[in-house]
């Protein structure tokens, strides 16, 4: 199987989890997401030398919306979108594998699985809290 968004993600040594793709700036040490962004986030250096690194994909839930109608093709309503901060001061959106919304809460940690899609031959990115049992 293959990353949906090779650039952002890989699947974990467990084959279940995701590791996301960061650069780490030079200039102040700060993390930016994803790794191929053309200056850093937190001071504007070029990142001209920066390492790419890979971190454990999660983060804090800041909030979420559950979006009763599909808003793009491939995307099924109900579905519950949150902004996660996966790194001190980077937030990214994520779709959240819940099936409703009382699990959640600004604060929950959230881990990034990986979401078979076996028909196409990748793997997507979902968010689960951190403390869900996720089948194997």
């Amino acid at each position: 199987m293959k990353s949906l968004q090779p650039t952002l993600y890989q699947l974990a040594e467990d084959g279940r989890t995701l590791d996301f793709f960061f650069v780490q700036c030079p200039a102040c040490g700060g993390l930016s997401f994803p790794a191929n962004v053309p200056g850093c986030t937190h001071c504007g250096d070029a990142l001209v030398d920066a390492q790419k690194v890979s971190r454990p994909g999660g983060g804090e839930l800041l909030e979420y919306v559950t979006l009763h109608v599909p808003l793009v093709p491939g995307v099924v309503a109900p579905r519950i979108a949150g902004d996660i901060r996966i790194a001190d001061g980077v937030v990214e959106e994520g779709m959240i594998a819940a099936e409703d919304g009382a699990a959640l809460s600004p604060g929950v940690m959230l881990q990034a699985v990986a979401e078979m899609r076996d028909a196409e031959g990748v793997y997507a990115c979902r968010f689960v809290p951190a403390n869900a049992k996720v089948a194997s």
